[in-house]
């Protein structure tokens, strides 16, 4: 999908898709779990596989982030690769925001570090999370296997795949999506992007290198929200961290939805980001099976 040219309710109805891995792995982080949001299939996509990552990578070795692929590692659920219904080419990665403290702990080091295979620095939190995620096919089940690797055979021939992400997510879709982009697996006409409230990924390099190698992705930060602003630069070098160019900010004054800006956990939810692109989107999410309380405390502050 073009995700440059969509309309402000397909990219809600797309951000909803990412609100329901949050649901989901939520409410059964355990990556052994096969139960699926049944949002998802009613939203006309069909979950082929999990998509799981470490999310205890601080504390997994004597150091931080020593041995994060050791036996120490607390595996969770991260979010789901699905195909359309309808469009047997057309496929989603999509990955989840961050889940608890501990998540937020490892989300940001303000360390910018060299990580192969991505060019420049990026973040290490987020880095060190995305190398080590996996995914594992659900039908017929398989044991799970390194993210990129994985998702570039499970897309077949003529498919393409748009990665989708929220917060945490984005930064890991981020990661994501230029390493399928790479000549080596996916490429990049058959790679794409959309992302919700992203924080800052890497330096100038990392994003020039990014922006180069992947011409279809959209950012979508709200303005009231503080994730985007972060990390601002590296704690030891000062090196900057940069957001991704093709950014688009959504505003108040641009929307029918009002967002009660003091309170930053419900500026920062996904269930804000479809109130202020479509609220008859958001309307309808609140009355469809599945909405969850997490959803209805932070949808309060919309009206």
């Amino acid at each position: 999908m073009n995700t440059r040219t969509l309309t402000d309710g397909q990219y809600a109805q797309l951000a909803l898709l990412i609100m329901y891995a949050w649901d989901m792995c939520d409410q059964a982080l355990d990556p052994a779990s096969t139960a699926i949001d049944p949002r998802i299939l009613a939203d006309g996509w069909v979950v082929k596989g999990i998509i799981t990552g470490a999310d205890n990578i601080a504390i997994s070795g004597a150091t931080i982030r020593q041995q994060y692929m050791g036996a120490g590692m607390d595996m969770k659920r991260y979010g789901y690769l699905a195909v359309s219904a309808n469009d047997p080419t057309q496929y989603i990665a999509v990955i989840r925001g961050t889940d608890g403290a501990e998540e937020w702990a490892d989300d940001f080091d303000f360390i910018a570090a060299t990580r192969p295979p991505f060019q420049g620095k990026v973040e290490s939190g987020f880095a060190d999370i995305y190398l080590s995620m996996q995914y594992f096919p659900l039908n017929p089940p398989a044991p799970p296997q390194k993210l990129a690797d994985a998702l570039t055979a499970a897309v077949p021939a003529g498919a393409s795949v748009t990665v989708l992400g929220h917060s945490l997510g984005s930064s890991l879709g981020i990661l994501l999506a230029y390493d399928l982009a790479s000549p080596a697996r996916l490429g990049t006409l058959r790679t794409s992007a959309l992302f919700f409230a992203s924080p800052k990924t890497g330096d100038h390099d990392f994003v020039d290198a990014f922006a180069d190698l992947i011409t279809n992705y959209m950012v979508i930060n709200y303005e009231y929200d503080v994730v985007p602003d972060v990390p601002p630069f590296d704690i030891f070098h000062l090196d900057l961290f940069r957001t991704l160019p093709f950014c688009r900010i959504l505003a108040d004054t641009n929307s029918t939805a009002v967002i009660d800006d003091d309170d930053k956990a419900c500026c920062h939810h996904l269930i804000c980001y479809v109130a202020e692109l479509c609220p008859a989107i958001f309307a309808s999410a609140k009355n469809a099976a599945g909405w969850t309380s997490d959803d209805g405390t932070c949808a309060k502050c919309v009206s």
